[in-house]
């Protein structure tokens, strides 16, 4: 479930970087006005709690913090960005670091079968950047409409689509997640929302999944619940 999850991340994260580089022209007084960095304390204060949850979830380990990205990798490099993203999974680093100045992130979970929940933070004074990150981040249903990769763990089919959750923060884009992993001993249906929401000068990335799927009634509290505690 933590793969899925982190592949999923790990999209977001490539179009965060790729922000960064459309931004490299504009000018200082744009830059100048960006609001205030967090440095990373403030971010894990930032980050969501158990009790700022619906009952039941309880605090996971989080996945190793991977190694710096190297120049050649991440958008640009020739593969396609999905493809791109499962290779960075296979021990490439993340293109989310290219961008921030600071991060943080938190996972829970409710079961052996979900709901899970995974919450990464990041701050950028390039704000600029973060906006055009926000606006590539929207073309992701287009760019990732329906992706098949296969690893040693079997086949993965991620599909993401438009989400009818409402805007949150000082601008947000909603996804429909609906993945299904096949393997010699397992077939598995999974589903859930993925939701980046920009407020000042941080970025939220909230997965909710679970088998098969989540109530989008309790995605939309912890996303409220999420935006709370960025003030």
């Amino acid at each position: 479930m933590v793969r899925w999850l982190s592949v999923v991340v790990a999209v977001g994260a490539l179009y965060l970087a790729g922000g960064g580089c459309t931004a490299a022209g504009e000018s200082g007084v744009t830059r100048a006005m960006a609001p205030a960095v967090r440095s990373q304390g403030e971010l894990v204060g930032a980050l969501l709690r158990v009790e700022d949850l619906p009952a039941g979830y309880v605090l996971q380990p989080s996945a190793p913090a991977p190694s710096a990205p190297s120049a050649d990798g991440g958008q640009g490099a020739g593969a396609s960005p999905c493809a791109d993203v499962f290779e960075q999974l296979r021990g490439g680093a993340p293109a989310l670091s290219r961008v921030a100045a600071s991060s943080a992130r938190v996972e829970f979970g409710k079961g052996d079968y979900g709901p899970f929940l995974q919450e990464e933070l990041l701050s950028s004074g390039n704000q600029v950047a973060v906006r055009a990150a926000v606006s590539a981040f929207r073309k992701l249903p287009e760019l990732c409409d329906r992706f098949t990769e296969t690893d040693e763990q079997g086949s993965f089919t991620i599909k993401l689509s438009e989400a009818g959750l409402p805007a949150l923060g000082d601008e947000s884009v909603a996804l429909k997640l609906d993945a299904a992993g096949t393997s010699p001993d397992l077939n598995v249906t999974l589903g859930g929302y993925m939701m980046l929401v920009r407020k000042g000068s941080v970025v939220c990335i909230l997965i909710h999944f679970g088998i098969p799927g989540v109530d989008v009634a309790e995605t939309e509290k912890i996303a409220r619940a999420a935006v709370a505690r960025l003030d």
